[in-house]
């Protein structure tokens, strides 16, 4: 029996950053919106993770991410593109501090200077921090690379047969990591 396809919200980011929630070393996301966009709201509470080399920074990364950055990079694809995990936002809040945003240091790869520079961008706007459950995919999902996909918009959409598999940190983990995340931004 054929899956019918569904039509997919897709969040485009860093491949880096998709690979640290891919194993767990990541769990926060902090968002203002692309160039293209008017500014960033979840667009849907379940979506595929689309990892793009666009604005991917080395230099906001935290020292023991680099060479996993230039690894990825080296491996960078041509015309297709393999996504291999979705996430569900478990909570998201709107930050406008930057002291606020630099304690939550332990949940994500990013640098310090990631969190001034992406707060300088948009200025009035706080930042969305997304705390995100991630999720395997049944099967990894190869696409063709399209002009739509590219551009510095946070949400493109793909139709996929995609399946949800095994969250990458169990429940009793996860369920600690939120309260412990909520207690930083009370």
């Amino acid at each position: 029996m054929v899956q019918a396809l569904k039509e997919w919200s897709t969040l485009k980011e860093w491949a880096v950053v998709v690979k640290a929630l891919e194993q767990g070393r990541q769990s926060v996301l902090f968002r203002k919106g692309g160039i293209l966009d008017t500014g960033f709201s979840v667009e849907s509470s379940e979506f595929l993770l689309f990892p793009t080399f666009e604005h991917q920074g080395r230099e906001y990364l935290r020292d023991e991410y680099k060479a996993e950055y230039d690894e990825l990079l080296a491996r960078r694809p041509g015309d297709k593109i393999t996504i291999t995990s979705a996430a569900k936002v478990s909570a998201s809040w709107e930050v406008g501090r930057k002291e606020v945003l630099h304690r939550l240091e332990k949940y994500h790869i990013y640098d310090k200077s990631f969190i001034d520079y992406r707060m300088q961008w948009n200025s009035e706007r706080p930042m969305s921090v997304l705390l995100l459950r991630t999720f395997r995919l049944a099967s990894p999902l190869a696409i063709d690379i399209r002009p739509e996909y590219s551009g510095c918009r946070s949400w493109i959409k793909i139709s996929s047969d995609a399946r949800i598999g095994r969250p990458v940190i169990e429940d009793k983990e996860f369920n600690a990591l939120r309260s412990e995340i909520e207690g930083v931004l009370a």
